[in-house]
């Protein structure tokens, strides 16, 4: 009996084929060697938020194998994202290979490559998935939009049989590269060496228009209004789609209301209780508990991310302060209700981006913030590193402009006490345009501009 998904898949692939792969921007985000398709390969996983670029680095992926000399019908690309396949059922999975064996038997033997994007919604996809590496001669790819992928789901079904990847919305030297800017390699790549003074005020330029735009490709050519409008539908899409649906939450105004709020906080601590407590006071009808597994469902759907306290301690104390960013610059600009004005969480909000960026797939207390007393308590933005897994922390520090001496002495001796605290030599200042070295018996505080520091 033929499924009733059968004619939406066959029409797929088949549109695949007639449109072929577009050109796409190549991003940085490795997928490695491309693999001869074998049985027990590993999985290339790849997962970021809705819209950052998973689908067209795939892509990139598919121009890759293409140059190796496969012909295009050893790639099966197949989108689970689309409304004609709800409700998803694991049939789908076989029947898409079914469909793509028919068009192409000799697959069968000489080996293909599958390319699964949006996977995760697909029941038991992680046991499919399994099966395929055991059985079929293929190279595998897919892509989600969920963290949980590369955790729990992962760690149960390939035991080991995965390389896990995470994208992000483009970087600052991905923005650079993408708008085709005259700057050299050597600074894309963190090379410095001697930049001209027409160079620099053309970085820092760049870097004032990425705090605008951020690094969401598709909105990187709108007027603003419509960059805005697009950015707060990515986001809401991914509610919608990655918290309300897959969760069944039953509030969807409040799950959109609470998702404002947090974007707009990006470099600013959130309260569950102060927010639940001015939900009730607008009629608002959400519950503590609920709020907290809304925070949690946004990260897993990496629009935003939490920062706590650094501690080696195993357990999460739930009374720590906690401070979220938005996964993009941008992102933060669509909802706040005054962008403009709001240099500073910007600025730490693209600093955050590049410290998690940097680092990569790691567990929760990877990034971590912490109070020093330096004749006052004062708070270090960024300690870099696992506490548990005694990584040396790197302590990076965010201020829009030292230039006021009071600011400056603030800053720097915070910095100092950080490292005699966390017994380190160095540490860094990101500004938006200073730049000095600054020596102490306890170390060298670097003060650099973001232009620089992101590269």
């Amino acid at each position: 009996m033929r499924s009733r998904y059968r004619s939406i898949i066959d029409e797929k692939l088949a549109e695949f084929y007639e449109q072929g792969i577009p050109a796409v921007f190549e991003r940085d985000v490795s997928l490695g060697d491309v693999l001869e398709p074998a049985r027990s390969n590993l999985v290339k996983v790849l997962v970021g938020v809705r819209r950052c670029g998973k689908t067209y680095r795939l892509y990139q992926e598919m121009h890759r194998i293409l140059n190796k000399g496969y012909d295009l019908k050893s790639i099966l690309y197949f989108n689970f994202d689309d409304e004609r396949l709800k409700p998803y059922e694991t049939e789908v999975l076989n029947d898409v290979i079914e469909s793509y064996f028919a068009m192409r038997p000799q697959a069968k033997s000489e080996g293909a490559f599958f390319f699964f994007d949006e996977i995760q919604e697909i029941p038991d996809w992680g046991t499919f998935m399994r099966r395929m590496v055991d059985t079929q001669k293929a190279t595998i790819y897919i892509t989600g939009s969920s963290s949980k992928m590369l955790s729990a789901q992962l760690s149960s079904e390939f035991r080991g049989r995965s390389l896990p990847r995470e994208i992000f919305p483009m970087s600052f030297s991905e923005f650079l590269r993408f708008h085709r800017l005259p700057i050299s390699e050597d600074l894309l790549t963190g090379k410095m060496g001697a930049v001209t003074a027409a160079q620099k005020a053309q970085l820092r330029n760049s870097f004032d228009r990425y705090l605008d735009r951020g690094g969401f490709i598709p909105v990187q050519n709108l007027e603003l209004l419509d960059a805005i409008q697009l950015l707060q539908e990515y986001a809401n899409r991914t509610v919608n789609y990655d918290v309300i649906e897959r969760y069944s939450f039953g509030n969807p105004y409040a799950a959109s209301l609470f998702l404002a709020r947090c974007i707009a906080s990006s470099g600013r601590e959130l309260s569950i209780n102060k927010t639940f407590n001015e939900f009730k006071s607008r009629q608002v009808s959400v519950g503590r508990e609920s709020l907290s597994k809304l925070l949690a469902y946004y990260e897993e759907s990496y629009l935003l991310f939490s920062v706590r306290n650094y501690s080696s301690s195993l357990s999460d104390n739930a009374r720590s302060s906690v401070k979220v960013y938005a996964a993009d610059p941008a992102l933060f600009s669509a909802f706040s209700p005054a962008p403009a004005l709001d240099t500073g969480q910007r600025l730490e909000t693209a600093v955050f981006n590049k410290l998690r960026r940097d680092k990569a797939t790691s567990r929760i207390g990877g990034i971590s913030k912490a109070i020093v007393n330096n004749g006052g308590r004062h708070e270090i933005d960024f300690v870099v590193g696992d506490a548990l897994a005694l990584e040396q922390p790197k302590i990076v520090q965010v201020c829009v402009d030292i230039g006021d001496g009071k600011t400056r002495e603030r800053e720097i001796s915070s910095l100092e006490t950080a490292m005699r605290q966390f017994q380190v030599n160095e540490s860094w200042l990101v500004t938006i345009d200073d730049e000095e070295d600054v020596e102490s018996g306890d170390g060298i505080v670097h003060i650099v501009p973001a232009w620089k520091w992101l590269l």
